[in-house]
């Protein structure tokens, strides 16, 4: 395929990240992407979201767009209890994935997904847009060749989830999903998390399934890239966890090799209209850190920052952008596709980071 053909493209899922990012990319990418069908169970969203984009194509499940053939690849934002079965069936199908975080529940399925994906030859992309941030790739161009320095690593994040940042018809929402559907994505997601840690209850559930690799795993693949840069040995060592309040409330601590430790924390604030998110490495002789705005806010820029000493003065140095890094993972998945450019966020990748959250779940027991 050559640089400049149109992938086509199908797209599983059309709730709020298909929404609110990539239906709208796929449609800015015409040069690069054909968004020939989707698949959706509820029908309000399936109808509005066909002829809003005019898809000339619509199912009610996976397995029928898959079926029905026509696609080059596809995009799997639906929950994440079912994206273990359709990247299978898709890398079954001969087709390129592009699939949101978390890749999947357990690491029997990543592992899965890796065999998979070697058979097929093909690529699988995962959703991790941080690592196409201008201020992210910044970061860690300038970080330094070892981690002999690095003291401290701080990571923060305070979520209101996306109350603050839609109006009520800003996103199309349906209450037509089958009743069989929702049960059957509850049942899989529940027998998946008591697979992973050995508790399926309702509160374990929303704690792994959707604070620890839901949320907290964007933050944490950020830090696996950058400590992979200072050639820090990876997987790192779990030091301690907790949740709380429903699953509201997550941390997570880890040692690294040369001695420093790694504390996560993430709390899901509803009643709060704020959104704050950091990642921080202290080192010896400077401090550098990421401020990630809202992820539902297009092209607001994450702020680099890099403080050193200059004689009796702090120098700080300042870098945002305000390019749109959702929609920069969809030009390079394309480039992976079409050119064959190594893929930046392939399954392995994504299989540490779940090993990690696993491990701090478990240790949270």
């Amino acid at each position: 395929m050559s640089a400049s053909a149109r992938v086509r493209i199908g797209v599983v899922g059309c709730g709020m990240v298909a929404q609110a990012m990539h239906l709208q990319h796929l449609a800015q990418l015409r040069d690069r992407f054909d968004l020939s069908s989707i698949a959706e169970p509820s029908r309000t969203v399936r109808d509005a979201i066909a002829a809003r984009y005019a898809v000339p194509r619509a199912y009610d499940d996976a397995r029928a767009l898959l079926d029905d053939g026509g696609l080059d690849a596809i995009l799997v934002a639906a929950p994440a209890a079912t994206h273990a079965d359709v990247v299978l069936a898709a890398l079954d199908a001969g087709l390129d994935v592009f699939v949101e975080k978390p890749l999947c529940i357990t690491l029997a399925d990543a592992d899965r997904i890796v065999e998979a994906r070697d058979r097929a030859g093909k690529v699988v992309q995962v959703g991790y847009m941080k690592r196409f941030d201008p201020a992210f790739e910044r970061m860690l161009a300038e970080l330094p060749d070892s981690a002999d320095g690095l003291r401290y690593v701080r990571v923060m994040c305070h979520d209101p989830e996306w109350v603050p940042f839609f109006a009520a018809d800003d996103i199309v929402r349906g209450a037509d999903v089958p009743a069989e559907v929702i049960d059957a994505t509850r049942r899989a997601e529940s027998e998946q998390v008591e697979e992973a840690v050995g508790d399926g209850s309702p509160e374990a559930v929303f704690a792994f399934s959707d604070a620890y690799l839901g949320s907290m795993v964007h933050d944490v693949n950020v830090v696996h890239g950058l400590l992979e840069r200072l050639g820090e040995p990876l997987p790192v060592q779990v030091a301690d966890a907790a949740w709380w309040a429903g699953g509201r409330s997550i941390t997570g601590s880890a040692r690294l090799a040369n001695g420093a430790r790694w504390d996560n924390a993430w709390i899901q604030l509803l009643d709060v209209r704020e959104y704050r998110e950091s990642v921080t490495f202290y080192f010896a002789d400077s401090i550098r850190s990421l401020a990630f705005p809202s992820p539902w806010l297009k092209q607001s820029p994450t702020r680099y920052e890099r403080s050193e000493a200059e004689g009796a003065a702090r120098a700080v140095r300042v870098v945002e952008s305000h390019e749109e890094s959702f929609l920069r993972e969809l030009v390079y998945f394309h480039d992976c596709i079409t050119t064959g450019a190594e893929c930046r966020t392939p399954p392995e990748q994504a299989r540490l980071d779940i090993e990690l959250l696993t491990n701090m779940f478990l240790a949270a027991r």
